[in-house]
This record gives C-alpha cells, structure tokens and sequence, in this order.
C-alpha cells in the first residue's frame, strides 16, 4: 500500500503500507504484488516499478497530482495493471455498505483522520494537500466570528 499513516492494526505485516517518502525497492522487500495508492501523481509513477509482473495499482486518490508521465516502453515491459477504483459511479451498488459506515460515524465506532487548519493558515494547508504530506482529510475553517 502507498499512501498516508493510519489505523493499522489489522493489516497483517507484509501489507502494511510504504509511505510516499519511503518508496524504495529496499523499503518494501523486493517486487510487491499489490500497491495501493491513494495520493496518485509522482507517487503513483515511483510505486509502478516495485510491482512483480503481472501484479496490480490500485488508484484511489489524487492528493498529491492529477497528472503522472511514464515511459510507455518501461510500463508494457512490466505488465503491470493499474486500476482505477471510482465509488462514485457505483451509487446503487455501495449504498447499504454506506449506510453501514454512516451509522458508524455517526455512533463514534468509526473517525476520519482530519486536519484542521484556521484561514491564516490556508498556504500550509494546501501547501499539504500538494505534496501529499496531509494526513486524512484537510479541513479549513473559516470562522470569522
């Protein structure tokens, strides 16, 4: 997994994630069957290389670029797939696991990572989001009150 520090108790050991910062073939133990990333950008073009051929991206999230380049020839020589995963065209087919999630949010038994930054702090805030340095994600409160 590529992406930002969360709760992850639950994952076992060699699926713990490797931090955009980390991204090394030292850093995850040689070829990897599976990245999932959540930032996309620089990001997503530096975790291709670091999966076993025919293993699989999961893109997630931009935080960290809209955009990515690769070199074409590089890409088809490690068959590697890399998959958009987009919710938000799948409405009808996730609305009981949403349902479910909303609930938990709403009881406590479920927290979103968020940082909150005040108006004059709005150059760091997005400064984070850029870079993909956030973790969760970024609120900007403008109480002027």
């Amino acid at each position: 997994m590529v992406g930002r520090p969360a709760e992850l108790a639950h994952v076992p050991a060699p699926a713990k994630p490797v931090f955009a910062s980390g991204l090394s073939p030292e850093s995850v133990g040689g070829p990897v069957d599976v990245v999932i990333d959540t930032v996309g950008g620089p990001v997503l073009r530096d975790a291709l290389p670091l999966v076993r051929p025919r293993g699989r991206v999961a893109l997630v999230g931009y935080t960290a670029g809209r955009e990515f380049t690769v070199d074409l020839a590089d890409f088809l020589l490690a068959d590697v797939s890399l998959l958009p995963v987009n919710l938000m065209t799948r409405g009808k087919e996730v609305a009981a696991d949403a349902e479910v999630l909303l609930a938990e949010l709403r009881t406590g038994a479920l927290t979103l990572e968020m940082e909150r930054h005040g108006i004059e702090e709005f150059a760091e805030a997005a400064e984070r989001l850029r870079t993909g340095e956030a973790i969760g994600k970024v609120v900007l409160d403008l109480d002027l009150g």
